[in-house]
């Protein structure tokens, strides 16, 4: 009897016109809730919010101190307070900052400002000051030192080749007196126009040694050229004296 009465009951409230109804009238019911003090706005009370918003009582207003008569009047005029917030060109350039004279001149203590530091000026931090060393002057840069000539070491049987003037030694007369003979080899520096430019003697006799310098100082040689630029050149020279048989 009971699964037949739930079951009535379930089919009817599947109705959907009734689902419809039941739900409009729900919305109806809201909305007339909300609109309706908002409609009827003549049924609130003002009394009851003049208790909730009211500005603050003002008390009597204190009146001006008045000055005594035999005060001093100040003829300076003090600082002014500028309430205007359009800025303007000043009419002069003042010259100076204007002092209160209301307030006691500030005194610096004595003493130095940090308790173990050393005395010095009134409320300075005590710390010395250190002379910043002067940047000396840049030293002047000297000038390039002149490239050294190029020289080339060239054997005195290849140098001979070039010889371009070449005067026969004086077979020295005491030398051949004494039956001396030998050869004289001389170290020579032969300058870039091919002339004889040092000389000095190797090995060889003392009493042949002078009539062989005398004589290759006088001989000359075609100019060395190194990539078309003529250089200095040492050399070996031998001068063979031999005595006539």
């Amino acid at each position: 009897m009971f699964d037949q009465i739930v079951s009535e009951n379930t089919a009817r409230t599947r109705r959907p016109v009734a689902v419809a109804l039941s739900f409009s009238g729900q919305v109806l019911l809201v909305v007339l809730s909300v609109l309706f003090p908002v409609l009827r706005t003549e049924i609130i009370v003002p009394g009851r919010l003049s208790h909730v918003i009211s500005a603050p009582p003002q008390g009597p207003s204190e009146p001006a101190p008045q000055k005594p008569p035999g005060a001093r009047v100040n003829s300076k005029p003090g600082p002014q307070i500028f309430t205007d917030k359009v800025f303007r060109q000043p009419a002069r350039v003042p010259v100076g900052i204007l002092r209160d004279e209301s307030e006691p001149p500030a005194t610096l203590p004595a003493g130095p400002a940090i308790p173990g530091a050393l005395n010095g000026v009134p409320g300075s931090t005590g710390i010395s000051l250190v002379e910043i060393p002067k940047i000396p002057p840049p030293k002047p840069v000297p000038p390039p030192a002149p490239a050294e000539p190029i020289r080339l070491t060239i054997g005195g049987n290849v140098q001979a080749a070039k010889i371009r003037r070449q005067v026969t030694p004086v077979y020295p007369p005491l030398a051949r007196q004494a039956r001396i003979s030998g050869t004289v080899r001389l170290e020579a520096v032969i300058g870039r126009s091919g002339t004889i430019q040092s000389l000095h003697v190797t090995s060889g006799h003392p009493l042949l040694a002078q009539a062989a310098l005398e004589a290759v100082r006088q001989w000359s040689y075609y100019p060395t050229l190194l990539n078309g630029d003529p250089v200095e050149v040492l050399t070996q020279i031998e001068v063979n004296f031999k005595l006539a048989e």
